[in-house]
């Protein structure tokens, strides 16, 4: 009976009403899934214009970046997007000319990607490694498939030997890439817009296969991944969710492979993520701290030993996501710390580049303060290499009190922190020294120093409280830059003359400028200079004079004034109690095992790690009630026996933990539970309201094709 009244009610509705509910349906389930998908994602909520729209790739190259070579001074790999229409990827390489191409060489690319984006469309990666380049040498390129071509882009190629110039450093991008990273990117390309190279000190990311967040991150860098060489490492959030690394990176950067190769699997884990390649006499070294242990751990220290000791550079700067002195959040990286600071010691690296703690911090170890040369100063000197954490996106974490800190447990020097800001960080390398800045996103000079090393090999770090007015970077080396007009200043009725002629000379200079002229540059200092420092050190002796009562500039001292060393009590949050609940008592290394829990402060950013020697196991979110659900990969070279899981908010500094054995790879799981899914549930359950309203949808608009197809015998 009731079947035959649903037939009859049914049948009384009207083709058009029908098509209109079913139509209605199946957009309400299809808007209803995306906005699912983008909350599963770590979006609050839809955004406004799909993703997929936006980023979507086509036969026009996008995403194009330049990465170095084991030999940049004759080679240059380029790497770029395309949709997979393209089947003939090709380079064309010209000499810079100062009008149109009237002549160049075509180069296919040597390799291709092709794979699937979580937004629906299917992508392609090229590569192509230009070769028999000369050194010195600015060239124009583009990329494209022989008819639909990119705009014409540079490069220059490094001089095989040791010469000045400039590098950009860039701390964790991760959130909000285009919103607010752009800002540090782009600040740090007006600084030293002819810079040979940028590292980036990993997390570019948050979501490893975001095709979306790659490109923001691509369109947050503009132009300059295309003009210089980018040199980046790995960060956690590159294997977020994972466990694998992201598939986005072996298709988009294409480094040297000359990192560990101890055996097939060290090779493969390791394929242009831990790298070097030689700059001008600095010796760049990536390495990869996500693989804090066992035999990958060890591997890597093998090779770092072995990479440094084989250094024929004056300067060695080493880049890495995890610090090996914690800046904030309780965080101590002991497995690297023990295994990487003898090493960078024992060679007198000259940077250690970190990022990962989402607040800046610089410093040394206390022991590099003594037997000093005359006339330098514990208080403003070292000898040793520089630790250096920084941060270019707006996620930002509290550092810990100094007092308590991760520097001084571990016998090192913070000598500068900063929260709350983001930071970019300008290198000059100009004889015999190295001049680091470290700027704020709005330009002010917060710190710096001046590492000089003798001819015979003595070295001495000195804090500096003046911005140097240029560097290498600053200028085209080959082409030379206009000078620059008096700026107006507000307020002054003095009206600047501009300069006449855009050049000091009607050709081109043949070499590159050696050494910057602080006092004749016409260029503008972006930061007040000191009375006292008028110009910046240029002897390789160490600055004796700086007063830092008297500059503008943080404070020199173990104790930051400028600074809060303690984190402010929350006003519009409550007390965090966190609880945690595991799947099982004990899992098997190489295993995964889920937990969940509830009481921190709500969409809190979390950090999961095992003890005793931490282990980052990754950084869920918790939903607006402050509730989490997390599976976590135990990694295969943990030792069997008694662990502990630690959460952590990082916000509200809020930790609970829970005790777990690590059994023997492939042992079967002790003391099971079966966890409800709390917290991202609800999307899931979304998902599956919205999928089954599409399937009513779809037969709906069915059953009105049904009714109005002509029957048999019909006219």
């Amino acid at each position: 009976m009731k079947s035959d009244q649903l037939t009859r009610a049914i049948r009384r509705v009207s083709p058009r009403t029908a098509l209109t509910a079913g139509g209605i349906a199946a957009a309400v389930a299809l808007a209803s899934i995306g906005g699912g998908i983008a909350f599963a994602a770590g979006g609050l909520n839809p955004p406004p214009v799909n993703p997929a729209l936006v980023h979507v790739a086509s036969a026009v190259p996008d995403r194009i970046i330049l990465t170095p070579t084991a030999t940049p001074f004759a080679t240059q790999n380029v790497s770029w997007r395309t949709s997979v229409d393209v089947t003939s990827p090709q380079i064309q390489l010209a000499d810079m000319t100062k009008g149109p191409i009237t002549a160049s060489t075509t180069v296919a690319a040597a390799s291709t990607t092709e794979f699937a984006t979580d937004l629906g469309y299917t992508i392609k990666y090229h590569t192509a490694t230009l070769t028999g380049l000369a050194e010195k040498t600015a060239y124009l390129y583009r990329v494209g498939d022989g008819e639909t071509w990119s705009e014409w882009l540079e490069f220059e190629t490094t001089a095989e030997g040791a010469e000045p110039f400039s590098f950009i450093v860039q701390g964790d991008a991760q959130n909000d890439v285009k919103s607010y990273a752009s800002r540090a990117f782009r600040a740090a390309t007006e600084a030293r817009p002819y810079a040979k190279a940028v590292l980036h000190l990993g997390d570019l990311i948050d979501t490893d296969v975001a095709d979306a967040e790659w490109g923001e991150w691509f369109g947050a860098a503009g132009f300059s991944n295309a003009y210089m060489n980018i040199i980046a490492a790995p960060g956690n959030h590159e294997y977020y969710p994972g466990p694998d690394l992201t598939r986005y990176w072996g298709a988009q950067f294409e480094y040297p492979r000359n990192g560990p190769a101890d055996t097939d699997a060290i090779k493969q884990a390791f394929d242009e993520n831990v790298y070097y390649t030689d700059i001008q006499g600095v010796r760049f070294i990536t390495l990869n701290a996500n693989m804090a242990h066992g035999a990958q751990l060890d591997a890597q220290t093998a090779w770092l030993e072995r990479v440094l000791s084989e250094n024929p550079n004056t300067w060695s700067v080493v880049s890495f996501h995890q610090p090996i002195f914690s800046v904030t959040s309780g965080r101590d990286n002991a497995s690297i710390r023990n295994a990487w600071l003898p090493i960078f010691e024992k060679h007198n690296v000259d940077l250690v580049l970190q990022g990962h703690d989402h607040a800046y911090g610089r410093g040394n170890l206390y022991s590099n303060e003594q037997n000093l040369p005359e006339g330098a100063d514990a208080e403003t000197s070292q000898t040793g290499p520089v630790y250096l954490v920084s941060v270019a996106g707006p996620k930002m974490y509290v550092p810990d009190p100094l007092e308590s800190n991760n520097w001084t447990a571990n016998a090192a020097h913070l000598r500068s922190v900063n929260r709350d800001t983001q930071m970019y960080q300008t290198v000059d390398v100009i004889d015999g020294q190295m001049h680091v800045e470290s700027h704020t996103v709005t330009g002010e000079l917060f710190d710096a120093f001046t590492i000089t090393k003798s001819d015979d090999g003595d070295k001495l770090v000195t804090d500096e409280t003046a911005a140097w007015p240029s560097g290498p970077g600053s200028t085209r080396a080959d082409i030379g830059a206009p000078e620059r007009p008096t700026p107006v200043v507000p307020g002054d009725d003095t009206e600047p003359t501009p300069t006449p002629e855009p050049t000091t000379s009607p050709e081109p200079s043949p070499e590159p400028t050696t050494t910057p002229e602080p006092t004749t540059t016409p260029e503008p200092t972006t930061t007040p200079e000191p009375t006292t420092t008028p110009e910046p050190t240029t002897s390789p002796g160490p600055t004796t004079s700086p007063e830092p009562t008297t500059s503008p500039e943080p404070t020199t001292s173990p104790e930051p004034t400028t600074q809060p060393t303690s984190e402010p009590e929350p006003t519009d949050k409550p007390v965090a109690n966190p609880t945690i609940e595991l799947s099982a008592t004990g899992i098997a290394a190489g295993d995964s095992l889920s937990m969940k829990g509830d009481g921190f402060w709500p969409n809190e950013d979390l950090e999961v790690t095992l003890h005793s020697d931490p282990i980052e196991l990754g950084f869920p979110t918790a939903d607006d009630a402050g509730s989490y659900f997390f599976t976590a990969h135990i990694p295969a070279g943990v030792a069997p026996g008694g662990h502990t899981i630690v959460v952590r908010g990082l916000e509200s500094g809020a930790t609970v933990e829970a005790a777990i054995t690590v059994l023997s790879p492939g042992s079967e799981p002790t003391g099971e539970k079966d966890l409800a899914v709390t917290g991202v549930a609800g999307v899931g359950i979304a998902v599956a309201i919205a999928g089954g309203a599409l399937l009513l949808g779809v037969l709906t608009l069915l059953f009105v094709y049904v009714r109005r197809r002509p029957t048999d015998g019909a006219a």
